[in-house]
């Protein structure tokens, strides 16, 4: 779920969370395997509210391959809101890439995703 660390070998701030909880992608404590879980203020961890900790968290959609018409299908959102600016930043893919705009797919208007 990306880079925990900072070069002085300190947990990164997060910037972004997915629009969707942790469960909504499969995401399950790895220390107590429950789902009282939420986003973590920190990059590549959940907040686990019964093990009390920040924790990378498994079991989720990410450790493959992403089917990703088959999520949209699914009402899985990769969506992001950015904390700075709380605004929602919305998934495309151009040319073979992944990015992240504040401006919406035409699908995601007419689905109201």
């Amino acid at each position: 779920m990306g880079q925990r660390l900072d070069g002085k070998g300190k947990m990164k701030k997060r910037t972004w969370i997915y629009i969707q909880p942790p469960t909504a992608y499969e995401i399950s404590c790895d220390i107590c395997s429950g789902h009282n879980i939420t986003w973590s203020e920190f990059t590549g961890c959940i907040w686990c509210y019964d093990c009390q900790k920040d924790t990378p968290g498994s079991n989720s959609i990410f450790d493959g391959p992403i089917p990703y018409e088959v999520t949209k299908l699914l009402g899985i959102s990769f969506d992001r809101i950015d904390l700075k600016t709380g605004k929602r930043l919305y998934m495309k893919i151009k040319d073979g890439k992944i990015l992240w705009e504040d401006t919406p797919n035409a699908d995601d208007t007419i689905n109201n995703v």
